[in-house]
């Protein structure tokens, strides 16, 4: 018996075109009939197992290219299942975990189990140990299918697993291999098979649980089977090739990618994980015919269609299918009008209805925009009141009742979720607001659960959302209720803008207003990198509720490494106050800036990858301001992959140190960008290095290759110490220095189309990408370890700094943390163009701003101090109208500075920002010019920053405009020093506060001011000079007894170098022969600029210099 129209007794009651019953209230699925089998003893891997086809290949790993046929599929299933029944002990009614990325082995894992009469239950390897100790809690499984790498998540479960493959493991019980349970010949004994019916339960899937705790829904053998079977019958060609896209511990990966497409003999190409450019190479590869995607990624191809389409041949993709939230008519036709070869078909279902609910399945049914489709094979519906419990008719709001034989069993050891979802006649109550129309089309307006209820009125954010995406400047966007005093609740939004756009809150607000009730009006908007989202696209209003609330009023966060997290960590309480971030009860001040979002940390990936995969439309990447020569975005990654491939064939490998000894060049982040790929790490030495200086760096990292000029490889040979450094030259090709080895040319090595496949090993977000040496605050200068993570996160810092497709200047040598994170790495996700000057020089900086219009330069304070001491000359002579923002770092700008400059330049804002190498450079920045009337100030804590004001004498915490040493925590606190355990337990303490010497307050308005450094780092022109360095030097004079290095002020280079000299008795040393006897030894910068002689160099008892008692004596003396 099945309940579409043909079949339902009162067919002649039904409304053949919209589906209604007038009778009952009932819609009936106008679709084709669906046949069950008569059989209740059947289990759904039979049934699967015995549809005839002429399917070959089951299922291919995009990654390996491994393909399983279905012959070697169904073997592989029934050994399996014999394994686990007779090794394991696995029988009818346990439950079998498999916690595990998209992989082959999960329909064999879940066709085993499931043949046996056990149940199948799947965990997000993205979960916390916690989520998934709480799930097993509930579950209670006996078995667990996993990988290595996830096997750590279950220790000290106790629980017994079998591991997809071998590797190293810990504090598990290991009872099995995949791979050997495949290949294992039955035993030959009959083995006993409880006998399994068609109610019993195959699947416990937990719901995502989008407005509360996820719960274990019970789907039964009879619940899968109808959704095969409505595969069957629905139209759909058995010869199409499917992308896996989705995970398969989801409901909708479960049901389509290990079941439906195995029954009709389908191939289904296997992505272990979702990453846009991964999905497209495999669609061109396996020529793929049929994706299901969410939303987002159809608006990201829609919006990159032009990039796709120049890079891969999509022309055997027929289909996408969508499901999770219904897309716009705007982003349909979008889409449609990029891909006009490929149709769009959307869909819904809930985990409770296994697959059924609504889909369009036909062209012609796809043009019905924003309906999810006709009611699926052997569904009925019904409309209800949700406030008289009415049922309605067609065109009318309710909430969607369903009922069919697809509907789960109920929710497992929960009688009180079931009685509320489930009634006694088989109804399943979705909780969703739907309309059908009179066409039988089901349109979705909201979840009930998410109205908002402002004074009695209710405001469905379903049509707030759709409403805001018709707005041209507006990605994406999610509505929530924001608590009110007086209203109840108020409609807040978020906003993902589109890459080009600087939309206001006043916009959104007013675009918003101008087409709703008052009651409707958005109150509050907040911008955000994007909209939180479940696998299956379903907005994560619960985190974005969290979000809004926090940290502005007293709410239940979890923090870790200064990021918000929406997975259980230590929760924490807090009480912050609106106006400084500061929180009472843990003494933390908290960033005010939006939060950035984060890939997930175990996700493998490399800066390289995630720079090259953000979308812009940006052309050039980089222009020579010298030559002219231009490196467009498409020749800058078609060298990264060509370099690196070169880089690989000399034997680069991960964790490997390179050098690069360079002035600026456009080809500077080709280097860095090609050896991060290979999980190898750049290391940046800096031009105007002594080669003594460059040895000792060289003699730390251990480079195994290096790149430089035709310029410098002499002073690079007198520093390297093996006589044998394999060197590739930037500019050209020489013959071989001695102390080096030239290996190659840059320029051929971007021209060399290398056919041959590489392994390219993972890379770990924690793992080094970079090192670069910092001043040496306490004397010997130290390798910074900074990760993939911490660029990525640098990355996201300026993605919500500044806009998209910028023009800039390089002003700043790319060895140095503020330009390498900058020029070399950040903006290039952004899609800026950066015209590269070699070295610093104002007259062909200013040359440079004329010829390339800018928009944003980034200067040292001196810069700044130059262009407004020669603003006269500089604004007749040259034209530099383009320019709108000047990003200064380095060093405080005085107010009287600023002043100064936008009065020269009224058009220019000045935005201070503060940073240190060890925080991957920003840690505090302005971003708009009301935050840059606070004069003296470094800005608001970056996104995602934490701080601490720690009083340097008693470690008391400090608060508000009380000054201390500054601690931070963040994404992009560095890992810590190269080869130096000390040194990184000093600075990083165990909770991860990065202590930075620095005695800085933060204000009321929660800007961050410095005031002095601890660790007396001077500041020279940008350069940082440490002054245990210099005093090594002096001490070494055969003429000096003591001597102390102190900064003095400078209104052009900000701080110079100064010696107080103890000679030694009888010793006639003149300051003359002192700054000579220096300056032979050291960079430009670190030469000592005056000398003064004293009878003893001030000390306190332990021997510590007191350098405040010489900056006083100083001051008397100037």
């Amino acid at each position: 018996m099945t309940n579409s129209i043909r079949s339902s007794s009162s067919s002649s009651l039904i409304d053949p075109r919209s589906g209604f019953c007038n009778e009952n209230s009932t819609f009936y699925s106008k679709r084709n009939p669906l046949p069950l089998p008569a059989n209740t003893s059947l289990d759904v891997t039979t049934f699967i197992s015995s549809q005839p086809h002429r399917g070959t290949t089951a299922f291919i790993d995009a990654a390996t290219g491994r393909r399983i046929s279905f012959s070697e599929l169904w073997t592989a299933v029934n050994r399996v299942a014999d394994c686990l029944h007779r090794d394991v002990g696995v029988r009818k009614g346990d439950v079998v975990l498999v916690l595990s990325p998209n992989s082959i082995s999960i329909p064999i894992v879940c066709l085993s189990v499931m043949s046996l009469g056990a149940v199948v239950t799947t965990a997000n390897p993205l979960n916390t140990a916690g989520e998934i100790s709480r799930q097993m809690a509930d579950s209670n499984p006996v078995l667990a299918f996993t990988t290595p790498e996830l096997s750590q998540k279950l220790a000290g479960s106790g629980i017994s697993i079998v591991l997809e493959k071998m590797g190293p493991i810990r504090g598990v019980r290991v009872v099995g291999y995949m791979s050997e349970m495949m290949n294992k010949e039955p035993s030959g004994k009959n083995r006993v098979r409880d006998r399994v019916h068609q109610d019993d339960t195959a699947m416990l899937l937990y719901s995502s649980g989008t407005t509360g705790r996820s719960k274990g829904v019970m789907s039964s053998h009879g619940n899968l089977i109808a959704h095969v079977a409505r595969h069957l019958v629905e139209p759909m060609d058995p010869h199409e090739i499917f992308l896996c896209t989705v995970p398969m511990f989801h409901t909708f990966g479960l049901l389509n990618y290990v079941m439906a497409t195995a029954s009709l003999g389908s191939t289904v190409v296997i992505l272990r994980r979702f990453e846009l450019h991964e999905m497209l190479a495999a669609v061109v590869k396996y020529r793929a015919t049929t994706l299901v995607l969410v939303t987002p990624v159809i608006v990201a191809m829609m919006n990159g269609a032009e990039l796709i389409k120049a890079k891969y041949d999509l022309s055997s993709l027929r289909i996408v299918r969508c499901g999770g939230a219904p897309l716009s008519k705007e982003v349909t036709e979008g889409f449609i009008e990029k891909y006009p070869t490929v149709d769009i078909f959307q869909g819904y279902a809930l985990t409770e209805s296994n697959g059924a609910g609504g889909s369009i399945d036909t062209v012609e049914e796809s043009r019905r925009y924003g309906a999810v489709g006709l009611l699926s094979s052997g569904v009925e519906a019904r409309i209800v009141d949700p406030d008289t419990g009415r049922v309605m008719g067609v065109n009318r709001t309710g909430e969607l009742w369903l009922k069919g034989p697809s509907i789960a069993k109920g929710y497992f050891k929960n009688e009180e979720a079931t009685k509320e979802c489930f009634n006694l006649q088989g109804w399943l109550k979705t909780g969703d607001l739907c309309y059908i129309d009179d066409d039988g089309f089901l349109f979705t307006v909201d979840r009930l659960k998410e109205l908002i209820k402002y004074k009695g009125y209710q405001v469905p954010p379903a049509e707030l959302e759709a409403l805001l995406l018709n707005h041209p400047d507006i990605l994406d966007a999610a509505v929530i209720p924001l608590p009110d005093k007086e209203a109840g609740q108020c409609p807040m939004a978020y906003i993902s803008r589109k890459p080009e756009s600087d939309l206001s809150q006043k916009q959104v607000i007013n675009f918003i207003s101008e087409q709703v009730a008052p009651y409707k009006k958005i109150r509050k908007v907040a911008f955000i990198d994007s909209i939180p989202k479940t696998p299956s696209g379903k907005i994560l209003r619960k985190d974005l509720i969290k979000l809004a609330r926090c940290p502005y009023e007293t709410t239940k966060v979890h923090y870790l490494n200064g990021q918000a997290r929406r997975r259980n960590r230590i929760e924490k309480t807090m009480a912050l106050d609106r106006k400084s971030g500061f929180c009472q009860s843990n003494s933390i001040f908290y960033s005010k800036r939006d939060p950035m979002i984060l890939p997930p940390p175990n996700q493998h990936l490399d800066v390289t990858t995630f720079i090259s995969s953000q979308p812009h439309r940006g052309k050039t990447a980089f222009v020579d301001a010298v030559t002219g020569r231009r490196l467009g975005f498409s020749e800058l990654w078609l060298g990264v992959k060509r370099v690196a491939a070169c880089l690989y064939s000399l034997g680069v490998r991960k964790g490997d140190v390179v050098i690069i000894l360079s002035p600026n060049s456009i080809l500077y982040p080709v280097v860095s960008l090609s050896v991060m790929s290979l999980g190898a790490v750049i290391t940046t030495a800096n031009p105007i290095s002594t080669p003594g200086e460059i040895a000792k760096q060289m003699e730390d990292s251990l480079p195994v290759l290096a790149f430089t000029t035709c310029q410098l490889v002499s002073k690079l040979a007198a520093a390297a110490s093996n006589g044998n450094l394999p060197v590739v030259l930037m500019d050209g090709a020489q013959a071989d220095e001695k102390g080096v080895k030239i290996v190659g040319s840059l320029e051929l090595m971007m021209e060399n189309e290398r056919s041959e496949s590489r392994a390219k090993h993972r890379v770990n977000q924690d793992d080094t990408a970079a090192l670069l040496y910092s001043s040496g605050t306490t004397g010997k200068s130290k390798g910074v370890m900074i990760t993939h993570r911490n660029l990525i996160a640098l990355v996201q810092t300026y993605r919500l700094r500044f806009g998209l497709e910028q023009r800039t200047v390089c002003t700043i040598p790319m060895c140095h943390v503020f330009s390498f994170g900058g020029f070399a790495t950040s903006l290039i996700a952004l899609g800026w163009t950066t015209m590269v000057l070699p070295k610093f020089e104002m007259s062909k900086l200013l040359s440079a701003m004329e010829a390339h219009r800018p928009t944003h330069l980034t200067l040292v304070p001196p810069m700044v101090v130059a262009m407004v001491n020669g603003a006269k000359e500089i604004n007749s002579k040259y034209d530099v109208s383009s320019l709108h923002t000047v990003v200064a770092g380095g060093a405080p700008l005085s107010r009287e500075v600023i002043e100064k400059f936008v009065k020269n330049y009224p058009n220019v804002k000045v935005l201070q920002g503060y940073g240190l190498t060890e925080t991957t450079a920003i840690v505090a920045t302005m971003f708009t010019k009301e935050e840059t009337e606070r004069y003296g100030s470094s800005g608001l804590l970056s996104p995602n920053v934490e701080a601490k004001i720690v009083d340097p004498e008693t470690g008391r915490l400090l608060g508000v405009d009380q000054t201390g040493e500054l601690w931070l925590r963040s994404p992009t606190v560095m890992k810590g020093y190269y080869k130096n355990e000390e040194a990184t337990a000093e600075t990083i303490d165990s909770e991860g506060w990065l202590k930075t010497g620095d005695l800085c307050y933060i204000d009321c308005e929660g800007f961050v001011f410095v005031v002095d450094r601890l660790k007396e780092l001077i500041k020279c022109n940008g350069y940082q000079v440490a002054p245990a360095e210099l005093e090594a030097l002096l001490l070494a004079h055969p003429e000096i007894d003591d001597a102390a290095v102190i900064p003095i002020p400078d209104e052009k280079a900000g701080q110079y170098p100064m010696a107080y000299i103890v000679r030694k008795a009888g010793r006639n040393l003149s300051e003359s022969e002192i700054i000579g006897f220096v300056a032979k030894q050291v960079s430009r910068y670190k030469k000592i600029r005056k000398v003064v002689f004293l009878g003893s160099i001030p000390k306190n008892p332990s021997g510590k210099i007191l350098r405040r008692e010489l900056k006083k004596l100083t001051t008397s003396k100037l």
